[in-house]
């Protein structure tokens, strides 16, 4: 089955690809104990997210579930959208917690309807909640700019 390149981050030495049934993180290194960490962490989080994983010397990868719906960069940004994604990050947070997503990007958010879903776990990690509060504030800032707290505020 064909695998279609995505997305290629020379700096952070990653690769996705998407198949028909599944996406394709690879990392152009080898850490097998973290991965194996990872993959451990991310079936305690998001069951059933993982479909494979492995590594040889040079790479190592993930299989993931296809979420399905559109991330949330292709939506009108109105002050009803703002704080609906806000809210779900929040919600998203607390029933995470003390691991959290921790790259709180619209093309990490998926819209399927009314269904919200987060993709894209690989900063998966335990954060202090203030430390992600901040994070979480400063990519709902870089998303909407200053409307975010504008509406936020209200």
């Amino acid at each position: 089955m064909p695998m279609i390149l995505i997305k290629h981050n020379l700096q952070k030495k990653r690769q996705t690809w998407k198949s028909e049934n599944f996406y394709r993180k690879v990392w152009l290194v080898s850490d097998p104990t973290w991965l194996e960490g990872h993959v451990k962490l991310l079936n305690k989080v998001v069951p059933d997210y993982v479909l494979n994983h492995g590594s040889d010397n040079e790479t190592m990868w993930i299989d993931f579930k296809i979420i399905e719906g559109i991330p949330a960069s292709n939506f009108e940004h109105t002050d009803q959208f703002i704080r609906r994604i806000y809210e779900f990050c929040l919600d998203n947070i607390q029933k995470t917690k003390p691991y959290l997503h921790g790259d709180w990007v619209l093309s990490n958010i998926i819209i399927d309807g009314e269904k919200i879903q987060m993709c894209d776990w690989d900063n998966l990690n335990i954060y202090p909640i203030d430390e992600a509060m901040e994070k979480l504030h400063k990519d709902m800032t870089s998303a909407f700019g200053e409307r975010f707290t504008q509406v936020i505020e209200k």
